[in-house]
């Protein structure tokens, strides 16, 4: 940042960068909303989030946690969406999972969707991408 030149001389060539000014890789554990916390408003980050109180608002984030003690009225987007407690609005998603004890009551827009035994889910399903492969009707068998 600051070059400290030697006896008053100038240099015509650019600062070298230190290792100091690369940027910062995001740290390895979510942000968590406790249990004792209720927030009305939206949470924002590239980074992860586990919701364990209660959230009037929209989620946006890499990965998303809503604990067995979690509750969120609103939209969920982010890369995984891991479901164990109660959500009601919107989630988008590449990849959503309701555990056994979600209570899941919001439309859901995915590609891969995991729904484990006892889990309570209550809306639409749809696709972010197209299938694979297209399904062919077998044709009509004629009757004699």
């Amino acid at each position: 940042m600051f070059n400290k030149t030697n006896g008053g001389s100038t240099s015509s060539e650019a600062p070298k960068k230190s290792s100091q000014q690369t940027p910062r890789t995001m740290s390895g554990g979510p942000s968590i909303l406790g249990r004792d916390l209720s927030i009305k408003g939206d949470i924002k980050t590239d980074g992860d989030v586990q919701i364990d109180g209660r959230l009037d608002g929209n989620v946006i984030a890499g990965n998303v946690t809503i604990g067995e003690q979690g509750a969120v009225n609103g939209t969920i987007q982010g890369k995984n969406v891991h479901i164990r407690g109660k959500v009601s609005g919107k989630v988008d998603a590449i990849l959503v999972e309701l555990s056994e004890t979600a209570n899941v009551q919001a439309d859901l827009i995915q590609d891969q969707l995991t729904i484990a035994n006892g889990a309570f889910f209550d809306g639409k399903c749809q696709r972010k991408s197209s299938a694979p492969t297209s399904i062919k009707q077998a044709p009509a068998k004629k009757l004699a």
